[in-house]
């Protein structure tokens, strides 16, 4: 075989070589491509949920001081901040949580002033 034939076939060889990486890596760009509209919907999920959670503690903790605004002994203080240490995953558990202590605070208010319950 002449050194010629030799050279076009090692050229041949790299040009398919490079041509299945092309391939390759449209196919992987394509695949990252969908991941990545999947990880935009599910970001845009959780800022979502998270602005819920967070109008929801807003609104527990209003009604909180509402409740407790007459134990004028008490001293009232801002809102706490989000606890960086939470889970996200959490999420459900933590959002009945504060739900379940909400209940029982405005309970015992009603109690305490004979109020009915709800």
């Amino acid at each position: 075989m002449s050194a010629a034939r030799e050279y076009k076939e090692v050229v041949a060889g790299i040009a398919a070589a490079a041509e299945a990486l092309r391939e390759r890596d449209r196919q992987r760009a394509a695949q990252l491509n969908r991941e990545l509209v999947g990880l935009a919907e599910a970001m845009a999920h959780a800022e979502e949920r998270a602005g819920l959670t967070r109008l929801g503690v807003e609104l527990h903790w209003e009604a909180a001081l509402e409740a407790v605004w007459v134990e004028s002994w008490m001293k009232l203080r801002p809102r706490p901040g989000p606890d960086p240490r939470a889970d996200a995953a959490e999420i459900d558990a933590l959002d009945a949580e504060v739900e379940a202590r909400a209940a029982e605070l405005l309970d015992a208010t009603r109690r305490r002033f004979g109020l009915p319950r709800r």
